[in-house]
């Protein structure tokens, strides 16, 4: 009898575990969340799910629903921002939401699994998360922005603000540059989910890219808005008598590429343990810092002193590192943003293009439209039909064809 209570008791608890978890409703923005209609399909046994057009409900914060599955909306093609959607469970029918503003729930008995949520889930809800995936970062950033181009113009009218934006600048835009890396490092590319169309629309997500495109602009020109304001009266615009940029970016543009060539190399050279480190390592710190090197031999001479010229070179280092991530992260929304719509266009110019030109009648009954004629003198509706007639042409006069 013991043994059957036992038994029971191990059913019940399994019977628990393969439940449907329950989670918290926790909204990262606002204090609502929508909930879409789920379709779902099956194929081979498995089921697949994709989030449907209309707008069922919302969901409040403190809420707690039933989590069933997880899926990913990648769009035409996925940018590595793809959009994490949990499906939910109401009243015997299935529902999805976006699955970062849900916690698993303290109220889930002991034993079942967060079967959802994924660590970029989970890390939303973090002190870093809860910070980038606020607006406030961003509003700072473009400020600092702001206030580097308000110094920039003041500069060359006063020399008292001169000699304050001589500091002033690259502190405002290092605190930037280093927020944006901050923000990347936490949350990926994900850190431009206040531009993503997947949650603001087309027209939504323009609005915030155009911005954004300008701030990006700026900040990859900022320092060459810097060097008169650092150099002063004697800096005649000439790039070789600038700030030393290039070498820095191309040694760190490159140095990823020869870390992933050397250990391809050392695994066809059969090379491993601390031989394949070493060398690897050494690879990867000579293409870093040769261009480093220079940029600093430079600096240095630029501003003729060892201390200034070290100080300059590390802002450099951190201004490129920013703009990358800047430059990166602009690519990414705008390409989310037009590839569909690109490939829409190419559809239909395709179909313009193949399909017959349309006949129009006048007012005596004349019919007029667009003749072509292939090689043979043969007479063709569009100019794609006559194009692969000229392709077999081609082809019969080559003697691939009879």
């Amino acid at each position: 009898m013991k043994k059957a209570i036992n038994l029971l008791m191990l059913l019940l608890l399994y019977v628990v575990a393969a439940s449907a978890q329950k989670y918290d409703v926790k909204c990262l923005r606002g204090d609502s969340v929508a909930v879409y209609d789920v379709v779902e399909t099956i194929r081979s046994e498995n089921t697949y799910y994709s989030k449907g057009e209309k707008l069922v409900f919302y969901l409040h914060d403190g809420d707690q629903v039933e989590g069933v599955d997880k899926f990913y909306d990648k769009g035409v093609i996925d940018t590595g921002g793809s959009i994490g959607y949990a499906v939910i469970q109401k009243d015997g029918k299935k529902y999805c939401t976006l699955s970062e503003n849900l916690v698993f729930s303290k109220d889930n008995p002991e034993g079942v699994e967060d079967k959802v949520l994924t660590k970029s889930d989970e890390l939303a809800h973090t002190i870093q998360g809860r910070i980038f995936y606020s607006i406030i970062p961003y509003i700072i950033i473009a400020l600092l922005f702001l206030g580097v181009m308000v110094l920039n113009i003041l500069a060359t009218r006063s020399k008292k603000i001169r000699s304050i934006a001589v500091v002033a600048i690259p502190a405002c835009i290092m605190v930037g540059t280093l927020l944006e890396i901050w923000a990347y490092s936490v949350l990926g590319t994900n850190c431009f989910w206040w531009c993503d169309k997947n949650r603001y629309g087309f027209f939504g997500s323009l609005l915030r890219i155009i911005p954004f495109g300008l701030i990006v602009f700026y900040q990859v020109m900022s320092i060459k808005f810097y060097e008169p304001v650092i150099l002063g009266e004697a800096f005649d615009g000439d790039v070789q008598d600038g700030i030393s940029v290039k070498p820095a970016l191309i040694s760190m543009l490159a140095a990823l590429p020869v870390l992933i060539a050397s250990a391809l190399i050392c695994d066809f050279l059969g090379l491993g343990g601390w031989i394949e480190t070493f060398l690897i390592l050494v690879s990867f710190l000579l293409a870093l810092g040769i261009g480093v090197f220079l940029s600093l031999k430079r600096n240095i001479e630029l501003m003729k002193s060892k201390k200034w010229g070290i100080l300059l070179t590390l802002f450099t280092i951190v201004y490129i590192l920013g703009c990358i991530v800047a430059v990166w992260g602009l690519i990414v929304v705008i390409f989310k943003l037009i590839i569909q719509i690109l490939i829409v266009g190419g559809i239909i110019c395709f179909i313009l293009y193949a399909m017959p030109a349309p006949s129009s009648s006048g007012g005596g009954g004349t019919t007029y439209r667009t003749v072509y004629y292939d090689e043979d003198n043969k007479a063709h509706d569009s100019a794609y039909a006559c194009d692969k007639a000229n392709e077999e042409i081609a082809k019969r006069e080559a003697g691939k064809h009879n």
